[in-house]
């Protein structure tokens, strides 16, 4: 892995309440050949950490409402699933159903792009351990809009052409995020 290519960002759902921040440590990957092995090793529970299908998502932004959402479930004690990677990406999900939503936005034995999110890495260290053993390329972060498959992210958030609104496609996903408990 290149240095400086993962991103580390600070979460803290609640503004006044610092014993809920955490670090989040972003990686993506391209042209990964080994899923099948790093799926097994994910559900083996060797590996902690989300390993999220790339072309799913547009941007940073929607990753981090994800992570923000999956924090605040933790520190309330209201996750729905057993660990905070696999929260992240149920959070990503417009559904409530958890294995539809680690199904299509989790590793899949055909993923050849990933996303892969660390939580409490701030030095970097378990981001390199675990990309020694993806087989792919790292990029930085900033060319997940080249990976997305826009038709596919409208199709799985049921999101119409946001051309016709005011709001642009990463607005209609974080809202689809956000009032997923509420709707």
């Amino acid at each position: 892995m290149k240095s400086g290519v993962s991103r580390l960002y600070e979460l803290q759902p609640d503004p006044y309440d610092v014993s809920q921040r955490r670090y989040l440590r972003v990686c993506v990957f391209k042209d990964v050949k080994n899923a099948v092995e790093l799926r097994k090793l994910l559900r083996c529970g060797e590996i902690d950490a989300a390993f999220i299908r790339a072309e799913l998502v547009v941007e940073p932004f929607i990753l981090l409402a994800a992570a923000n959402r999956a924090v605040h479930q933790a520190a309330h004690n209201r996750m729905f699933t057993r660990s905070l990677s696999a929260e992240l990406i149920y959070s990503l999900s417009p559904t409530r159903n958890i294995s539809e939503s680690l199904n299509t936005f989790g590793i899949a034995e055909e993923s050849q792009n990933l996303i892969v999110a660390v939580f409490d890495d701030a030095k970097g260290n378990k981001m390199v351990k675990l990309s020694k053993k993806i087989d792919g390329t790292a990029v930085p972060i900033e060319t997940l809009r080249e990976l997305a498959l826009i038709p596919f992210i409208k199709k799985v958030y049921q999101v119409g052409d946001p051309a016709l609104n005011t709001e642009s496609l990463s607005d209609l996903i974080v809202t689809r995020i956000v009032t997923k408990d509420i709707v």
